[in-house]
């Protein structure tokens, strides 16, 4: 848990540089000045100064009206990957993973109601685009995801996810509140999650639950496959075991 910080230690204006980056996305690679404006709260005045100090730092492009990330955006995130403790512990174990399964295997962590892809393994027998690192995917149809959602108190799940937007993505995807709360408590019941299509056609994942000394969760680690390769049944039976195994590891 983070410490709390006073209100007059803060500066605001890199607190507001950091939302107006943050405003980019799959659903807005590009955005104007009235539109980062309406977005973020901001006078459109300040949101341009914003934008241009942000093209002077050459974090984005502009071709005078609309404006877009540049690659230099990306060393903020790979800052991260490279100097934080645990996407360099981890790797080791990912890759092992994928090396005695020949499967993908991948590390999550839940980072504002979303499951965030900090390592993963090089080893990928299947085309995919949804296991990338720095991935930020939903946590209510992925492994990883359902496994934060069962750590929570069952009032705090279902107002989580009641709170975020839940669509079908396959014809397997389930959103519904009570059928979505029926599976993560089999997750809890079990202590490990599965994912059977639900966030990708043919994708199959079995994930177990990273956690602290304290038991606290921070994390999950992610055995990907397709069913063209096998079947969620034999990915559990062929490799669970080898999570758990991995997952003492990390907390030895």
């Amino acid at each position: 848990m983070q410490n709390q910080i006073h209100s007059r230690d803060l500066i605001v204006g890199l607190q507001k540089g950091l939302a107006i980056i943050q405003l980019f996305s799959k659903e807005h690679p590009r955005l104007t000045v009235p539109q980062a404006a309406k977005m973020s709260g901001l006078t459109q005045s300040a949101a341009r100064r914003f934008f241009l100090t942000l093209v002077h730092e050459r974090y984005l492009c502009t071709d005078g009206r609309y404006y877009w990330l540049t690659p230099k955006a990306l060393r903020l995130g790979q800052a991260y990957v490279d100097s934080a403790q645990f996407p360099r512990m981890v790797r080791p174990i990912v890759e092992y993973i994928a090396s005695r399964t020949e499967e993908h295997a991948s590390v999550g962590v839940i980072d504002e109601n979303e499951l965030v892809y900090i390592a993963r393994s090089k080893h990928t027998p299947f085309n995919s685009t949804s296991v990338r690192l720095g991935e930020r995917v939903p946590v209510y149809c992925t492994a990883g995801g359902r496994l934060w959602l069962a750590s929570l108190p069952e009032e705090e799940c279902e107002a989580v996810l009641r709170q975020i937007k839940r669509e079908r993505r396959t014809p397997y995807t389930a959103v519904e509140i009570d059928e979505l709360m029926a599976r993560i408590a089999l997750v809890r019941e079990q202590g490990y999650a599965t994912i059977e299509q639900e966030f990708e056609i043919g994708m199959l994942v079995v994930a177990v639950p990273l956690a602290d000394r304290e038991g606290l969760y921070w994390g999950a680690l992610s055995l990907t496959s397709h069913q063209s390769r096998t079947s969620l049944d034999a990915l559990c039976r062929d490799h669970l075991d080898l999570l758990y195994s991995a997952r003492e590891m990390l907390v030895s």
